[in-house]
């Protein structure tokens, strides 16, 4: 088997058990919350618990893309699942809301794991094979993101939240010795780099199909995560009486198992359609469906909408990674990868905010609404976007 599709097999399983971990609790954060004794504004609670996580990892994200470029994205593997696999172990002994949110927050220093897997796909694939790579990998973690909701829903269940962040914490240090023992580099980094960030940053915002991607992805991202603090609460009321954890489980799933579907599928088509129809496409596919999504009056109706927007969602990440890897030469692809997720993680960390402020304020439909909306004017501006390659020099 050629050097580069080993990696991404073990990359691409590497993921899955990464994907696993961190959804095996993400969903269940406002339950957490609950169990530490939030009973007032749980909306907002959730809302900067799921966006604590996201403003530090934007933050961090340009410096380990930097260290990546310059000593290889191996080690990143084992700084991001070490530090998270840890930081899920002390989480589970939190014993009240402040401490749920500074663990998040830490949890933020060190993520980056799949990140760090996709752009060492990125780094080390051929050039005529990065596309279909890209939407490889990127199922890897969604697939591990459609179990975790499944197997956490069942393990917060009958085992208790805390005991399901133990394990969380246990996958994630299964998925760093695997991949690290597993994968070789061929462009191991470089270290006559020199350690330069603000540097970094400044010679990818000088380039205007850069930020323009950037933003992109930043909004996106922003829409997309808006409504994960409300729709555990939404998935409550819907369930009545009953207990919500394996529902909620489920329909988090969906949109995961939608997204390992069809993201290697999209990879293909942006190759033959081109990527600016396909996003947009995508795009106006994910705002219609967040619409109706505020519509659902029972769990199979959400589920089932659930499920189409995963579809649609899984052609945009893939895509819009492809397009910023090609822009750039392989020497600086991790810091350009690094700096697009450090925008896509600010995008997540205001969106679950601003998601539960509206959820409270007009009520958690509205949430639906507006993150259709936004998707909407995103797939307008894509026309304002130079759609051409703009190699750093």
């Amino acid at each position: 088997m050629e050097l580069w599709r080993r990696n991404l097999s073990v990359l691409w399983v590497g993921t899955v058990f990464a994907g696993i971990s961190f959804s095996l609790v993400s969903p269940f954060l406002p339950m957490l919350l609950k169990d530490v004794g939030v009973v007032e504004n749980l909306e907002v609670w959730s809302g900067w618990a799921f966006a604590a996580t996201f403003y530090t990892s934007a933050l961090m994200a340009p410096l380990w893309g930097s260290l990546a470029d310059k000593y290889g994205r191996r080690l990143q593997l084992v700084r991001a699942g070490v530090g998270i696999g840890v930081t899920y172990i002390l989480l589970s002994f939190a014993a009240n809301a402040w401490q749920v949110l500074f663990l998040r927050l830490l949890l933020g220093l060190f993520n980056g794991f799949i990140p760090t897997a996709i752009a060492m796909v990125a780094v080390n694939t051929p050039e005529e094979h990065m596309g279909p790579a890209l939407g490889v990998i990127q199922s890897g973690g969604a697939f591990g993101m459609v179990l975790g909701p499944l197997m956490g829903g069942y393990m917060s269940h009958f085992l208790g939240i805390q005991q399901t962040l133990l394990i969380a914490g246990a996958s994630l240090f299964v998925a760093t010795l695997f991949t690290v023992s597993c994968t070789t580099e061929t462009h191991k980094g470089d270290r006559s780099i020199k350690r330069d960030v603000w540097g970094d940053i400044r010679l990818s915002l000088s380039k205007p199909f850069l930020v323009q991607m950037f933003v992109l992805v930043l909004m996106f991202n922003l829409a997309l995560m808006a409504i994960q603090p409300v729709l555990p609460i939404f998935i409550l009321r819907l369930a009545g009486a009953g207990d919500a954890a394996v529902p909620t489980g489920i329909i988090f799933a969906l949109a995961g198992i939608a997204t390992v579907l069809a993201a290697p599928y999209w990879g293909r088509v942006g190759a033959v359609w081109g990527s600016r129809k396909v996003l947009r496409v995508a795009l106006i596919g994910a705002a219609t469906v967040s619409v109706l999504t505020a519509l659902s009056t029972s769990l199979y109706m959400l589920g089932g909408l659930r499920f189409v927007l995963g579809l649609f969602m899984a052609a945009l990440v893939p895509i819009s990674t492809t397009l910023i890897a090609k822009s750039v030469p392989p020497t600086f692809r991790s810091r350009a990868l690094a700096l697009n997720n450090s925008f896509g993680q600010f995008g997540a960390a205001v969106g679950p905010t601003l998601g539960g402020y509206i959820g409270l304020a007009f009520g958690l439909p509205s949430v639906f609404v507006g993150m259709g909306v936004l998707l909407g004017l995103v797939a307008v501006a894509l026309d304002r976007i130079r759609w051409q390659d703009a190699p750093l020099n």
